[in-house]
């Protein structure tokens, strides 16, 4: 095999491991379940494993995701190595990338199918976050301070100034946004994050016809958002609107 035949498939391998702890995240940390009742589920979803889906532990068949569910998991795993890769190639600060990225996608399934996110998962992530790019060397922790203030500021304002349309979990997101992005990224991921919101907002009321009371969750695209600073989009945009000018 080739070199480029042989990284390819690290990606791939490192994408499919990722995306199956994604699953078991939004498997089991929502609904409290224990790992050893669900971690074959996507096996059983495949039929390369038999068992019952659902049980008085995990309640019944119905709350299992659909395979397209982990299918679509794993696609975006992988593909989200793989940009980390063809930024930095197989080093420290790709795997850091991609590791935060990750988890960015399990905060996001979560408040897709759960309408939450949640704190534990905010606090385990949030020391981590600092440190490794502390280690990295990635930003100053002056910067990631101010970052993770600036987002949850802002964000706090505005759930204050429009009651009901963002919640608390998506406030305490932007914070750890911030310790993802540093100060010099947060506006960015925020920027993003919202127009992506505001996109999915108006498709929304144009599909069900302008009707009042819809609601969507709003995390998945922060997370779009602060997937565009990750992978370096404002360079890329800048770039991109710089030849076309």
């Amino acid at each position: 095999m080739t070199t480029l035949s042989m990284e390819l498939l690290g990606v791939i391998l490192f994408g499919l491991c990722a995306g199956w702890i994604v699953n078991l995240l939004a498997d089991t940390v929502p609904a409290r379940r224990s790992l050893h009742t669900t971690w074959d589920w996507p096996l059983q979803r495949l039929g390369l494993r038999h068992g019952k889906l659902g049980n008085e532990e995990t309640a019944d068949a119905g709350v299992v995701p659909p395979l397209r569910r982990y299918l679509l998991v794993w696609l975006a795993a992988i593909g989200l190595g793989w940009l980390a890769y063809i930024q930095l190639g197989w080093t420290a600060k790709a795997l850091l990338i991609a590791f935060e990225a990750w988890f960015f996608l399990a905060i996001a399934i979560i408040d897709l199918e759960h309408r939450l996110v949640l704190n534990r998962m905010l606090l385990v992530a949030a020391p981590m976050v600092v440190v490794a790019n502390l280690l990295l060397g990635e930003a100053t922790i002056t910067s990631i301070l101010l970052g993770a203030v600036l987002g949850f500021g802002l964000f706090l304002v505005i759930a204050l100034l429009t009651p009901g349309a963002i919640g608390m979990g998506d406030v305490k997101l932007a914070g750890v946004m911030g310790l993802a992005t540093g100060l010099s990224g947060i506006l960015f991921a925020l920027f993003f994050g919202i127009f992506a919101g505001g996109i999915a907002a108006i498709a929304i009321l144009v599909r069900h016809r302008f009707r009042r009371g819809q609601t969507m969750a709003y995390a998945p695209y922060l997370v779009v958002g602060v997937w565009f600073v990750l992978f370096d989009g404002v360079n890329l945009l800048y770039r991109y609107l710089e030849h076309l000018l």
